[in-house]
């Protein structure tokens, strides 16, 4: 594996429990610890030609948060409505699945990963339902099962899974965030956290290769020279007016 992977992992499974740990009420806490996940993110993710995709991710998992946990209720954090460090920390779990699909060894094995998966997906689920009547769980993760099987980025997704679910288990015991036991709207009822509950993630990473894929870009390039084109005449008027005045 390349060294840069190594040493990006390692660090983020140093830095990510500490940062939980430090969690704190108040503004200043708040404001020192998003820069210092900023500051990691931007460690070692600058240079990356993934930076374009770790932006669209922050910016789609934020609007996410909003949704889910002020809009929707399914789960609530203790410190702060959105912790500040929350946005830059869905930037490094992105940026550790992308660089974990690109490392050779790991593709050499993408099947097998992909397989314990979503056999162990499969055993969490079944226990998380049998034990704990983890009914929203079971529902999150055969949709996450469906999208990992059918995705042409299976190791990436499945990556993507495996370091969810470890966040979820360490931030939900140390108590940063809390799962609703009944899911608004639905009364289907929900462990802490769910257990199909990194269908989050692969939804996050599916969505933001979709949205900066070349195809997408393309279109967006070709409608803002539109745009450009069709307010040129009207900004040259308003210059020469200017000029006038």
């Amino acid at each position: 594996m390349q060294r840069h992977f190594i040493v990006f992992a390692g660090a983020a499974a140093f830095f990510i429990p500490l940062l939980l740990i430090a969690d704190r009420r108040g503004l200043i806490p708040q404001l020192a610890l998003g820069a210092a996940t900023a500051a990691f993110l931007w460690l070692f993710a600058r240079g990356s030609n993934e930076a374009s995709r770790i932006g669209a991710a922050i910016l789609i998992a934020t609007t996410g948060e909003v949704l889910l946990s002020l809009g929707w209720g399914l789960y609530s954090y203790r410190n702060a409505l959105i912790p500040l460090y929350v946005p830059f920390g869905h930037g490094v779990f992105y940026a550790l699945a992308a660089e974990s699909a690109r490392q050779p060894a790991l593709c050499r094995l993408e099947r097998r990963i992909t397989r314990g998966v979503l056999v162990a997906g499969s055993l969490i689920a079944a226990v998380g339902f049998a034990a704990f009547n983890d009914q929203w769980g079971l529902v999150w993760w055969i949709a996450a099962a469906v999208c990992v099987m059918r995705s042409r980025n299976q190791l990436l997704l499945s990556m993507a899974f495996i370091a969810t679910m470890l966040l979820e288990w360490l931030g939900t015991s140390i108590g940063n965030w809390h799962w609703t036991a009944q899911v608004p709207f639905v009364g289907l009822h929900s462990a802490n956290p769910p257990s199909g509950v990194g269908l989050l993630y692969v939804l996050l990473d599916t969505v933001t290769i979709a949205v900066c894929s070349p195809s997408v870009l393309r279109r967006a390039a070709g409608s803002r020279g539109v745009l450009a084109s069709g307010a040129a005449p009207f900004l040259d008027q308003n210059l020469d007016l200017a000029r006038n005045s």
